[in-house]
């Protein structure tokens, strides 16, 4: 292989891939040669990876403006006690990450939890129906499973919550601020007129 051609195979493989509205999971894959990669279930299309999976969310938090351990830290205020957090890769945009094990764990797969629409009990395993309708079996029990997305809907609660509450607060301080400034220029109208 000349230069060139190893340049080119080398931006392929460090070609970042960012979690966005279509994505609905990260599950790790094992080539042949035993580096872990992905394979990306996006809502119109799957596509092999050559990152991890939690590379992948890593890259994405980044890309948004933040970090996973920073993400990591937040979730924990929220979830107190938990273990196994959902990550919010963009609050702005919704995107939550639940992962399904430890993310330390290669094997661990990350789902998008506002594209999981139903659960289907197998034995100790279930199928996840996307937002798609298409399928995913998963070595997980439901109830688990439900448990882990309902971290994930938690936590996107309490930031729109959040947000909302800033967002009152500002409109109230708007009002207090135009309201006083009025109160005081008809303060200083009033004192004139009874000179």
């Amino acid at each position: 292989m000349n230069n060139n051609q190893n340049k080119s195979h080398q931006v392929k493989e460090e070609k970042l891939h960012i979690i966005n509205e279509n994505t609905m999971a990260l599950i790790p894959k094992y080539t042949k040669l035993a580096e872990l990669h992905s394979t990306v279930f996006e809502k119109y299309k799957v596509e092999n990876v050559s990152r991890s999976p939690l590379d992948i969310v890593e890259d994405s938090c980044d890309y948004y403006g933040s970090d996973l351990s920073g993400r990591i830290n937040s979730a924990q205020k929220i979830l107190k006690g938990q273990r196994m957090l959902p990550v919010i890769i963009s609050e702005v945009n919704k995107y939550c990450m639940v992962p399904l094990c430890s993310p330390k764990n290669t094997n661990c797969i990350w789902l998008a939890y506002k594209h999981v629409i139903d659960i289907v009990p197998k034995g100790n395993h279930s199928i996840i129906i996307f937002s798609n309708q298409k399928k995913l079996k998963l070595e997980i029990n439901r109830v688990v499973l439900e448990d882990k997305l309902n971290k994930g809907a938690r936590l996107i609660s309490t930031y729109d919550i959040r947000q909302e509450q800033a967002t009152d607060l500002y409109k109230m301080n708007v009002v207090a601020e135009k309201a006083s400034l009025y109160t005081s220029g008809r303060n200083t109208y009033d004192d004139q007129i009874d000179r």
